[in-house]
């Protein structure tokens, strides 16, 4: 209990310090309306053009891509700024500070690099959510909400940690990970569609080795009534056993790369 309220209070203390400039802070969430709400107009347009993507509707296609960015923005509100710092947390000592605060050291570093700025992604993509929903041909009960919001918080932290796991080994290379292009490149502009559309080897590599699939694709489809992908039956359902396997694999990543982390000295 005392490490959560600490997480919070140093949440509320960033929140305040982001907003010290408000000008500059809606400036920003205007940009990312606007970058965001073009590409989701576009690939609606092209869907619609050609009718479906691999047999999905436009509908579909643009509701698997909200659920994936929503859940990329409540996962990296906490993670980016902390994989974005790792280079200079070992290069500068920062690391240090961290490793001796009265919390849990990882607790800490996701609080104090919380990112409030993803609010501009989260609203845009309730709002991409909501007209899907409105126009998918879906009898939406009280269980098809309750998994809605489990497969968003199962995707947020498959999101996180897939980005903390991939950028982690920048605290041992002290420069950019040689593994971010995983996340960076291979989720960014793959994953947010449904995988369906790639051949055969790529869809077992989400499923598998890099699991991006359970973020938006194989739970989405227990909401559309489809069972498309590898065993679908069965991985439709794993989203959030998914994510609950992640937070244990980087809770045993960032214990192996503390306990070798070498202090820069300073």
């Amino acid at each position: 209990m005392y490490t959560v309220k600490l997480f919070l209070k140093i949440i509320k203390y960033r929140f305040r310090a982001l907003i010290e400039y408000p000008g500059s802070f809606f400036a920003g969430i205007i940009a990312q309306w606007v970058n965001y709400g073009i590409q989701m107009f576009m690939i609606f347009l092209m869907v619609w053009n050609f009718g479906t993507l691999a047999g999905w509707l436009p509908d579909e296609v643009i509701f698997v891509y909200a659920c994936w960015l929503l859940s990329y923005a409540i996962g990296a509100s906490f993670t980016y700024g902390t994989c974005v710092s790792f280079p200079q947390m070992a290069i500068n000592g920062t690391l240090d500070e961290t490793l001796v605060r009265p919390m849990p050291s990882f607790a800490y570093l996701l609080a104090a690099n919380y990112n409030l700025g993803y609010i501009s992604h989260v609203i845009i993509t309730v709002a991409a959510l909501a007209f899907s929903i409105s126009r998918l041909n879906v009898a939406w009960t009280v269980l098809h909400w309750v998994w809605l919001i489990l497969i968003i918080i199962a995707g947020s932290i498959i999101q996180g940690c897939m980005m903390l796991i991939c950028d982690m080994p920048a605290l041992r290379t002290r420069s950019q990970s040689p593994t971010g292009m995983f996340f960076w490149e291979v989720n960014w502009w793959f994953a947010r569609y449904p995988i369906i559309i790639y051949p055969r080897p790529i869809q077992l590599l989400f499923t598998s080795v890099l699991p991006f699939g359970f973020i938006s694709f194989y739970p989405a489809q227990v909401l559309l009534g489809k069972q498309e992908g590898i065993f679908a039956q069965v991985t439709i359902w794993l989203s959030p056993v998914v994510a609950a396997l992640l937070i244990f694999i980087t809770a045993l990543c960032w214990h192996g790369v503390t306990r070798r982390y070498e202090s820069a000295g300073t």
